[in-house]
């Protein structure tokens, strides 16, 4: 009988220990699990680091013998930088186009403030429209319109092409400013210009005169 009572009572013990060690393990699992699930909810709900990308693009520039020479360059009385005005005759030399046509533009588009942004999309210097923005900047890698160089780079260039297919200043100035499909509209009703196109000329002969003075002047000293 005594052994017996040992045995039982030895067997009682057992199990109880293999109680506690299940409770352990079933608490340490849960445990486990919460600190498993406290981490995917942390991660999900955690706001999301915001990363900035900043575009460089070069401004294009020309081989040296495409440039006029110094004493070519006349600087305009007019409120762009000698830099600006020095790189608008650079890009006018490579598309053949007159200067003065690109000064009286800027002054007729802006009035030379290259951070105007008209009610209709129109950016910069020579107002270049949002709907020439996404093929402008895949063919000549232009980023901001409202940066100077890149804004005169493209409207010389858009100028310069229009007046290579059409070949009168009057007719390539209604192009620029209505588009093509609206110049050829007016151009089939026997409009030939407008008030824009008449108040650019106008502008460049202005400013025509005032290279001659400058150059007549030059010419004395």
């Amino acid at each position: 009988m005594a052994t017996q009572c040992r045995g039982t009572k030895t067997k009682r013990i057992n199990r109880h220990k293999l109680a506690v060690i299940q409770a352990y393990i079933i608490i340490g699992t849960l445990v486990l699990i919460g600190f498993i699930g406290g981490l995917v909810v942390g991660r999900a709900t955690a706001p999301k680091k915001q990363v900035t990308v900043t575009e460089t693009v070069e401004v294009p520039s020309y081989e040296a013998n495409s440039l006029p020479v110094a004493e070519e360059v006349t600087y305009f009385d007019v409120p762009l930088s000698h830099s600006l005005q020095r790189y608008i005759y650079e890009v006018c030399a490579d598309e053949n186009v007159p200067v003065s046509l690109i000064i009286a533009m800027i002054d007729q588009e802006s009035k030379f403030n290259p951070e105007v942004v008209s009610k209709t999309g129109d950016y910069g210097l020579m107002q270049i429209n949002t709907i020439n923005h996404e093929w402008l900047a895949e063919e000549y890698r232009t980023a901001d319109m409202l940066d100077p160089y890149q804004n005169v780079f493209c409207g010389i260039k858009v100028i310069g092409s229009y007046i290579q297919n059409y070949n009168d200043y009057g007719l390539a100035l209604m192009a620029y400013n209505m588009g093509d499909y609206g110049a050829k509209k007016a151009w089939e009703n026997g409009i030939k210009s407008t008030s824009y196109s008449e108040s650019v000329l106008a502008l460049m002969q202005k400013y025509e005169q005032e290279v001659n003075v400058n150059a007549t002047n030059a010419d004395a000293k």
